[in-house]
């Protein structure tokens, strides 16, 4: 007699098989006999045993559920800041931020529960949430309710063992992509439909923005409004969007005779959010007319250290970003960047999945038109 919830374990018993053909009757119905199938659910009605997904899909062998697995992209902490410099000082870096309040020392049976105000405002703030990630979940959210469908999110993980466990649980998986993403998707793509954003890696849906058309309308912009000829670029750590941009920064950079391009810095925020090159720059007196950036994120932080050693941005130096994230129109100046429709980006995922029928046969890639947002750190007018 079973004891308690009904596991995979107790159906693999009483039906006689392993707990793997129990998992194959319920999500891959193709890969079991269907004599042992029927042994499998008939058993698993008389215990009650549920899988987790939806039971009105048990028949189908489907779990009524998407995914959507973030990898390291969720922000947990807030930007890092500055310290105190005079004009023209070298750079002593960045603070750190203080981390996420622990829990485990909060006393949870007190009528009213404190909290750190100061904490919720760095947590709060826009260069905090919501971030590219936020909006590309929020649009998978949607589609997928608009579906009926449930969502499983799953985040952190950067290995073949995380994404498994994921793809296990669901229907289809959307991944935005993290340094193991290739090895990840051999792992899960021949089982399940699987869409990635942001990168054409993998067997796979693709949903990608047109990272090179935005680069071409920043620099076309600088150039022909502003009479830039000189541009620095500031790069993020290798990917598909960096490189896409970063090389069509330099073919657009090109096409202009007379002006010129080059690499002030690579930088990556999580880990190292310093700018050396931007510093000496700065400190030297020779930076170019204008500094564009491989994310907003990026330029943000850039604004900072401009800032923070008397560089007054647009007088001094231009600026731009790329991902028209909320934080950008919210700065001082308000940033110029290149929008991506995060949230119909991520709707598409979520569409691509939805109309998957299983077999692949019907992988396809979009790519999304994106636009120039205009913002006072390239030396437009903006208006209030």
């Amino acid at each position: 007699m079973v004891v308690g919830r009904p596991t995979v374990y107790d159906v693999a018993e009483r039906a006689g098989v392993s707990i793997a053909t129990v998992s194959f009757a319920f999500r891959r119905p193709d890969k079991v006999r269907t004599e042992t199938r029927d042994t499998v659910l008939r058993v698993a009605r008389e215990l009650g045993y549920v899988p987790s997904g939806s039971a009105r899909n048990l028949a189908r062998g489907r779990t009524g559920v998407l995914g959507l697995h973030l990898f390291d992209l969720l922000v947990e902490s807030a930007p890092p800041v500055e310290t105190g410099l005079s004009a023209g000082a070298p750079s002593a870096g960045p603070t750190p931020p203080p981390g996420l309040t622990d829990l485990a020392e909060l006393d949870l049976d007190v009528d009213l529960i404190a909290w750190d105000a100061d904490e919720d405002v760095r947590r709060s703030a826009p260069r905090t949430f919501p971030l590219y990630v936020d909006e590309i979940q929020r649009g998978f959210v949607l589609e997928c309710k608009r579906a009926g469908t449930a969502v499983l999110l799953s985040t952190g993980g950067l290995g073949a063992s995380e994404i498994a466990d994921t793809a296990g649980q669901v229907d289809g998986l959307a991944i935005l992509p993290g340094p193991t993403v290739t090895a990840s998707l051999g792992s899960v793509s021949s089982t399940l439909p699987v869409a990635v954003l942001s990168s054409p890696l993998g067997d796979a849906h693709h949903v990608l923005a047109d990272n090179a058309g935005g680069e071409r309308m920043l620099v076309e912009h600088f150039v022909e409004v502003h009479g830039v000829s000189t541009f620095g670029w500031i790069d993020a750590p290798a990917g598909f969007d960096t490189d896409e941009r970063r090389a069509a920064f330099f073919e657009a950079v090109a096409a202009h005779p007379g002006a010129s391009a080059e690499i002030i810095d690579t930088v990556e925020l999580e880990r190292a959010p310093v700018f050396p090159g931007l510093s000496s720059r700065a400190h030297a007196g020779t930076l170019p007319d204008a500094v564009l950036c491989a994310t907003d994120q990026i330029a943000l932080a850039a604004l900072d250290v401009l800032h923070a050693r008397g560089v007054q941005v647009p007088h001094d130096v231009r600026l731009a970003g790329f991902d028209g994230i909320q934080a950008a129109g919210m700065s001082s100046p308000p940033l110029t960047t290149v929008r991506q429709p995060m949230e119909l980006m991520g709707r598409i995922a979520a569409h691509l999945l939805l109309n998957d029928p299983g077999d692949g046969s019907a992988r396809r890639s979009v790519r999304v038109e994106v636009g120039l947002r205009v913002g006072g750190s390239c030396g437009c007018a903006v208006s209030p």
